[in-house]
C-alpha cells in the first residue's frame, strides 16, 4: 500500500465551496504515479521502450466533501483485474479517517512493439502474485 498526503487549495473549489469532482481524478492520478514510482515503474522509461500504461476505466464513489484547507490522504493498493489488466483501489480520507471517496481505476499495458498487444508487466505481475 502507498499513502500520499494532500491539502485542498482554494482554486480546486466549485461555487458551493467544496472540491470540484474533477479534482479527485487528478488527486488519484498523482497517488497512482507515486505508487508506481514506489515499485520502480518508470513511465518515461516504459514509453521510450514503446511500453505504455493506459487507464481504461475509472470509477469514483463520493462519500463526503472536502473544503478549503482540508488535509487528506489517499491509500492506494494494486489488485488483479483479469489476466492482463490490473486495478488501483484508492480511498481518499480526511486526516480524522473520514472516508471522502473510493475509486477503482483499471489499467492495461500495451506493447507498441508487438502489434499493440496488451500484457502484464513483470514488476506488476510479481507484486500481484505476492499480495
Amino acid at each position: 500500500m502507498s499513502i500520499e498526503h494532500f491539502e485542498v487549495r482554494d482554486n480546486e473549489l466549485d461555487t458551493q465551496g467544496v472540491v470540484n469532482n474533477a479534482n479527485y481524478f487528478i488527486y488519484m492520478a498523482h497517488a497512482r504515479h507515486k505508487f508506481a514510482e514506489s515499485i520502480n515503474i518508470d513511465f518515461v522509461e516504459m514509453a521510450q521502450s514503446n511500453q505504455n500504461l493506459f487507464l481504461i476505466s475509472s470509477h469514483i464513489d463520493f462519500k463526503y466533501p472536502l473544503k478549503s484547507g482540508d488535509k487528506f490522504f489517499i491509500e492506494t493498493v494494486i489488485i488483479p483485474e483479469g489476466k492482463i489488466r490490473f486495478a488501483f483501489e484508492q480511498v481518499v480520507k480526511k486526516m480524522d479517517g473520514t472516508i471522502v471517496a473510493k475509486g477503482l481505476n483499471i489499467c492495461v499495458c500495451i506493447d507498441e512493439n508487438n502489434r499493440r498487444r496488451p500484457y502484464l508487466p513483470k514488476k506488476i505481475a510479481d507484486l500481484l502474485n505476492n499480495a
